[in-house]
């Protein structure tokens, strides 16, 4: 199952390899500009999964949103997305980060897939946007656990609440080569929650999952391979947690979508100080985030919580080649930097190595190929003033990009 969800976000990764114009918007290879949900393609060649179980009435979808848009609003929902590790100290593996499901095929089930059925469904249900965070205990590389949080927004509470009962009736979608059975389960303190515990294929262990409609957002928290009553109480505290942070969150109405821009850089400057692209990503890439956005990217979100803090960092620029933090001070990078290096310097599958002539002192690490490279991937990391950053690249051009970005936070 976790080979599932990480296969997933692989395939997201490859699928957001495109460019975007410099307002953010996404392009298309093409070089159409994409709208959140274009008209039905007319193409016999590919049709959207439909599902065999009976749904509401659909609402309509929100008509034509550039997607870079919704990338913004995604972003600023990244600021109060909670944290599995929070919620149990044991999900403390894994750094994709919060995925950002500003796209209709970024929306996923990866705890329960059922063929693509929920990501084609929703858009006719009025969704905008969303985040989904995962995360496993560390330890055994081979354990099947999952605690999954994924927030999702609609253009209005109708639409919520439609699709709440959307993704309750979806349990009884059979996926492709699968035979499961489900049973719905309540959840405490949480009456009104729409859930249901899942086994596939006569297996004693399944997903849990349940879905809370509140206002024109949908709470969808899933676990897997986590006893029935276990996975309640989990859901159960989870759903409180992100219940009262969303407190402070209010969705940007539809309508002032289209004049939507970058929540934490409005005119763009702290994105120029990672890169001179403005190529947008479901895992982040092409964003500004917050300290909590920031966080997220974090395994350990607790101790890197103290170090941020104490650091004063409040914002993390994302590229396509790596990421830039922003502390109060010098003095603060210096403090970041030494609760990165260990990390960094250990990153599994790769070792160390020297770092370029043009930065004598960063640290920087080389990916260990499994076949001969006579370019390898590097990775180096640094400070400058009271930024810290790594960047990668090959060999033979990463000492340009390292000569690059020391010069942007110059």
């Amino acid at each position: 199952m976790r080979r599932i969800s990480l296969l997933a976000i692989v395939l997201i990764t490859i699928l957001s390899a495109c460019v975007s114009t410099p307002d953010d918007i996404e392009l298309l290879p093409s070089g159409e500009t994409p709208f959140a949900f274009p008209p039905p393609s007319t193409s016999t060649t590919t049709s959207k999964p439909k599902p065999t179980v009976e749904l509401p009435n659909a609402t309509g979808s929100i008509g034509d949103i550039k997607r870079g848009k919704l990338f913004h609003e995604a972003v600023r929902l990244s600021s109060v997305i909670v944290s599995p590790t929070l919620i149990d100290s044991r999900f403390n593996s894994g750094v994709w980060g919060a995925v950002l499901m500003y796209r209709p095929d970024t929306i996923g089930d990866s705890i329960s897939p059922t063929d693509g059925m929920l990501d084609a469904v929703l858009r006719d249900y009025g969704y905008v946007t969303g985040a989904r965070i995962e995360r496993e205990p560390s330890g055994d590389s081979t354990t099947s656990v999952l605690l999954q949080d994924m927030v999702l927004i609609f253009k209005d509470d109708a639409s919520a609440a439609a699709a709440t009962e959307v993704g309750f009736r979806l349990r009884d979608e059979q996926r492709s080569g699968t035979n499961k059975r489900v049973r719905p389960i309540e959840i405490p303190d949480f009456p009104q929650a729409k859930a249901y515990a899942e086994r596939a294929n006569g297996s004693d262990v399944g997903a849990t999952i349940a879905y809370v409609q509140r206002g024109p957002i949908v709470v969808r928290i899933a676990t897997y391979s986590i006893p029935d009553d276990e996975a309640a109480k989990t859901i159960s505290r989870y759903l409180a947690s992100q219940l009262s942070t969303l407190e402070r969150f209010a969705p940007t109405p539809v309508d002032k979508l289209s004049s939507l821009t970058p929540p934490f850089d409005p005119d763009g400057s702290l994105l120029k100080l990672a890169s001179d692209s403005t190529t947008v990503n479901p895992l982040g890439i092409g964003g500004v985030f917050d300290t909590n956005g920031a966080l997220l990217r974090q395994a350990d979100f607790q101790g890197w919580s103290e170090v941020y803090g104490a650091s004063g960092v409040d914002r993390l620029m994302v590229s396509d080649t790596g990421e830039v933090i922003r502390a109060a001070d010098e003095s603060g990078a210096t403090r970041v930097l030494a609760k990165a290096r260990p990390e960094f310097v250990a990153r599994k599958g790769y070792k160390p190595t020297g770092p370029p002539p043009t930065l004598p002192s960063a640290d920087c690490i080389q990916y260990v190929s499994s076949a001969p490279d006579d370019d390898p991937l590097q990775r180096c990391l640094f400070t400058r003033g009271r930024y810290v950053t790594w960047i990668e690249g090959k060999r033979s051009v990463l000492g340009q990009r390292v000569q690059d970005q020391w010069n942007r936070l110059g």
